[in-house]
């Protein structure tokens, strides 16, 4: 086995071990963000979230790490059909590790959503669904700061509103991971289309090159078809000629034999 096809081997092996790492990371976070929902000390909520975020970034460059070597690997294997299908293979992979990433996150989205409703709710229990939206949109809204006026719901509104403060920015760096994600897989989708067309002018080729080939076979043959001809015309006079010849000599000789 050659150098260069080791070469190629060894990067599907390093792509299919980052692949199960890349999983390994998103199970990692889906993990955290299930400690967040069921975490209500915010000291405890603040740990938590500065965990998730490293270990987003570190995920999030990965993921464009695979993405390059994935595309680079495509464009190298053009040529080679084995080769071709193997990268072929991984970039499925990976294509569908970011669908169920982007699935987790949709799905936290909501439960942060949720949370923070009830905890809004808690403080204004008569809040329409709209004052509901525009709170939880900028983390806030008006009815804290009239809870927290009032003596008696102090304490509890204070509480409550820090929670929807934390469960926003949760919501908020969930929406921007979503929003990093959908451009991911449209990369993916970009190269497959690039791909697509790659191999389309490949076969094109390969169609013309047969077309070309097919036209020559067909010349030479009728090449060798007319030199046929023109061998056999060329026999064909030469054995008139020589008839003629014969002819003239026994006419000549019957003539001369005659005469004498």
């Amino acid at each position: 086995m050659s150098q260069q096809k080791m070469s190629f081997f060894d990067e599907v092996d390093s792509l299919k071990r980052l692949l199960l790492q890349y999983e390994d990371q998103i199970e990692r976070i889906e993990g955290l963000q299930k400690r967040t929902l069921s975490e209500s000390r915010q000291s405890e909520l603040e740990t938590l979230e500065r965990q998730v975020q490293a270990v987003e970034s570190e995920t999030r460059g990965l993921a464009n790490s695979l993405r390059d070597r994935i595309k680079t690997l495509e464009s190298e294997s053009m040529s080679d059909y084995t080769k071709h299908a193997q990268a072929e293979n991984l970039k499925r992979q990976f294509m569908t590790l970011i669908q169920k990433f982007q699935n987790t996150e949709a799905a936290f989205r909501q439960r942060y959503q949720e949370v923070a409703e009830r905890q809004y709710r808690i403080v204004a229990p008569d809040a329409t669904d709209e004052e509901v939206r525009m709170a939880l949109e900028d983390g806030q809204g008006e009815v804290f700061s009239q809870a927290l006026m009032q003596s008696n719901r102090r304490g509890e509104a204070r509480a409550a509103l820090t929670e929807v403060q934390t469960r926003h920015r949760e919501i908020q760096r969930i929406e921007a991971t979503m929003t990093e994600l959908a451009q991911l897989f449209h990369d993916m989708e970009i190269m497959v289309a690039e791909q697509e067309q790659q191999i389309a002018d490949v076969e094109q080729n390969v169609y013309h090159a047969e077309q070309d080939i097919e036209r020559g076979v067909d010349n030479q043959y009728q090449a060798i078809k007319k030199a046929r001809n023109a061998r056999r015309m060329k026999w064909a006079c030469f054995g008139i000629i020589l008839a003629i010849i014969i002819i003239l000599a026994l006419v000549l000789g019957i003539y001369f034999g005659t005469h004498h």
